[in-house]
């Protein structure tokens, strides 16, 4: 995917972040500690950003898009899939929506939606996985709204020097025939 194409959605759509996209307010969303609560890095600088936004570019092994708000082309989140196990046809997804502007109003499942949509047509990828910590209830409720099931419960992972336990959740593609048996 160029990085001018667009994953096109209801409300917002996707597309490969670049270096121009590394503003002051993706940096203050990243510092936020509302935000950040549950990631794995709590501060970030400009340059370490665009470090970061730079390495993610040139590895084959990984889609970081950005969220845009298709009204006013805000960028208002990141979606990734990394790492990408090309051979196993699997990845790993994160997501964050970083303008709370955007929060509770179901733009996390239409984005991860548009991704898994976007990885098992485009990608060629058969299976999504993700964890998420158990107390990040809203990113739960994403997750299962777009179909994702749960595998385990990891306790105790570390993380930033803190433990947590962690929801790991997996969605797997289906057959054409299977998927043209299940009606909404």
């Amino acid at each position: 995917m160029k990085n001018e194409e667009k994953i096109m959605g209801e409300r917002i759509y996707l597309r490969k972040l670049n270096l121009a996209d590394v503003s002051q307010a993706y940096c203050d969303w990243l510092n936020d500690a509302e935000v950040n609560k549950l990631l794995y890095v709590k501060s970030w600088t400009m340059s370490g950003l665009k470090d970061y936004v730079a390495q993610r570019l040139k590895n084959s092994n990984c889609f970081f898009a950005g969220i845009f708000d298709k009204k006013n082309d805000l960028h208002i989140g990141t979606i990734k899939l990394e790492p990408i196990n090309w051979r196993k046809q699997e990845a790993k997804l994160g997501l964050v929506i970083g303008n709370k502007n955007y929060w509770g109003k179901g733009i996390g499942t239409e984005a991860t939606k548009l991704m898994v949509g976007h990885a098992f047509k485009k990608m060629g990828l058969k299976k999504i996985k993700l964890s998420v910590h158990l107390e990040n209830k809203p990113a739960i409720g994403v997750y299962e709204k777009a179909g994702f099931k749960v595998d385990a419960i990891k306790k105790s992972a570390e993380q930033a020097g803190r433990l947590f336990d962690r929801l790991m959740k997996s969605l797997v593609t289906m057959s054409v025939e299977k998927a043209a048996k299940i009606k909404k």
